[in-house]
């Protein structure tokens, strides 16, 4: 299953999702409803770079869910700083 670098990414987005949704037994303030749509792209694009070879074989797909990787795991961890930050001032 980790033949090659772009398994590792899957597993890296798979356990981002994983650490995002477990935010709201730990931290319910910091949750927000756009979260879970996050949580699913997470899980959709970890998913598909996981399993390569059945899904998409393409590798213009692949290196788009790439790039598409960082900035949002960026978003969510800089969405959840912020909100944090924002509860701590009040």
């Amino acid at each position: 299953m980790l033949n090659n670098q772009i398994n590792f990414l899957g597993i890296i987005l798979i356990t981002t999702a994983l650490c995002l949704s477990a935010v709201p037994f730990v931290r319910p303030n910091l949750f927000r409803h756009q979260d879970v749509l996050l949580i699913m792209a997470f899980l959709i694009c970890g998913f598909i770079l996981l399993f390569q070879n059945r899904f998409y074989t393409q590798e213009v797909t692949q290196y788009n869910l790439i790039l598409l990787m960082f900035p949002a795991i960026f978003y969510s961890f800089e969405s959840l700083r912020l909100r944090n930050k924002k509860l701590k001032n009040k």
